[in-house]
């Protein structure tokens, strides 16, 4: 019995895992524009010039400010669907 208990208790953990993520379209937007931000911080970090380092800076910064705006978007929604 304790054994049925315990798997019943990791597919229910499982399931949940599972449905975690993103709850709006706009939240994984937000998401993958951070990535996307990252992979320019990354890129401004194994620039070969100044140029190319502030030019990937510059875009990584833009990445984040939109990141923002739609992390902000996403909660709104959130709230919306909350209500």
């Amino acid at each position: 019995m304790r054994k049925i208990l315990i798997a019943s208790a990791l597919t229910s953990a499982l399931a949940l895992a599972a449905c975690a993520g993103p709850e709006t379209e706009t939240e994984a937007e937000a998401e993958a524009m951070e990535q996307t931000a990252d992979q320019y911080d990354e890129a401004a970090d194994a620039a070969t010039t100044d140029a190319g380092e502030q030019m990937m800076e510059e875009k990584a910064a833009a990445a984040e400010d939109q990141a923002d705006v739609l992390e902000d978007a996403a909660d709104a929604e959130e709230g919306v669907v909350a209500q």
